[in-house]
């Protein structure tokens, strides 16, 4: 629903712009609604919907073992090169509730360089700034936004929200980018937002200018400006720290999982090298369920109870395979 109103806006405008992560929900289109993934194709090739994060989902950004974030990597934008021609060059975790200090050498290595979050926020990590330099430990970089206050937005007129967030720039950062629109339960843009954010660009007393945009878009502007951004070369935390004692058997589950598709894996390459077996076809199907279930809310222990049962189904299918 939230992909059709999206396709929907830009219909009725023919400046706006769309962004969404995840390949999991593309293939969920892909696979119900044919006809709506070939207008999302079509929108993709014309700019107008910007393809982030790269990853199968946007995960917990702890829990999970490199091998899995590397997988987020290899099949989301192995799936997003093959279905639009593009892989991400912006990772997208809004809501992860912090962040490994691993993460900027996977991401850099699955050729994503700038990344957006939200937590931990600025009451929980004293950051140098929303935009800086984040490097992990090998010396691998990406380009890191903090998003100001929420990645949406529940009222309609989002003037209030755009003076908010236009406050946060400072000098000489003179780019900036707000999120918007109806999230977590889904709906995306309305149209009374996009109404707003028009009136706002027409308001000769409007202290900026508004336009719709992409992450990437934003980022190579910062790079064209040349500013000297402060560096990080820390984990991002702490946010929600009681997720994390909340309900074991989703955080055990998964890596038991982890570690026996390593392990099957590592000897079905063994045997097939040796001529012993044929190398596995369901390893990949297997994985996606790992890692649709590392969604941040499912593997932190805040979704309802009623997930877990979904979760401990697919989790013992991968652990089955």
């Amino acid at each position: 629903a939230t992909f059709r109103s999206a396709l929907d806006r830009m219909n009725e405008y023919d400046d706006f712009v769309f962004v969404a992560s995840s390949a999991a929900f593309y293939e969920w289109v892909e696979k119900s609604d044919p006809a709506m993934f070939a207008e999302i194709q079509q929108r993709v090739k014309e700019g107008r919907w910007g393809i982030v994060g790269g990853w199968w989902i946007e995960p917990d950004c702890n829990i999970p073992s490199g091998e899995s974030f590397a997988r987020h990597s290899l099949y989301g934008q192995r799936y997003f090169k093959d279905k639009f021609g593009i892989t991400a060059s912006t990772g997208f975790n809004i809501d992860s509730f912090g962040h490994a200090a691993t993460l900027p050498q996977i991401l850099a290595k699955s050729r994503i360089k700038n990344y957006v979050f939200l937590r931990p926020g600025p009451h929980e990590m004293k950051l140098p700034g929303r935009l800086f330099r984040w490097q992990a430990a090998d010396g691998s970089q990406v380009t890191a936004f903090e998003i100001p206050f929420t990645y949406c937005t529940w009222g309609n007129d989002l003037q209030e929200h755009a003076i908010r967030c236009a406050g946060e720039m400072k000098d000489p950062i003179d780019e900036f980018m707000s999120f918007y629109g109806v999230g977590n339960h889904g709906g995306g843009p309305t149209i009374a937002n996009i109404e707003s954010i028009k009136r706002m660009e027409a308001d000769p007393e409007t202290p900026f200018h508004l336009l719709f945009s992409t992450p990437d878009t934003f980022f190579d502007t910062v790079r064209e400006k040349g500013w000297q951004l402060p560096l990080v070369n820390t984990e991002l935390q702490h946010h929600a720290s009681g997720c994390y004692a909340a309900h074991s058997g989703i955080k055990r589950w998964n890596r038991q999982a982890e570690n026996r598709l390593m392990m099957a894996e590592k000897f079905s390459s063994v045997a097939a090298w040796q001529g012993m077996l044929d190398y596995p076809q369901d390893f990949q199907h297997a994985w996606k369920q790992v890692l649709f279930n590392q969604f941040h809310d499912i593997m932190a222990g805040t979704s309802l109870e009623i997930a877990y049962e979904d979760a401990r189904d697919a989790i013992g299918e991968a652990m089955s395979i």
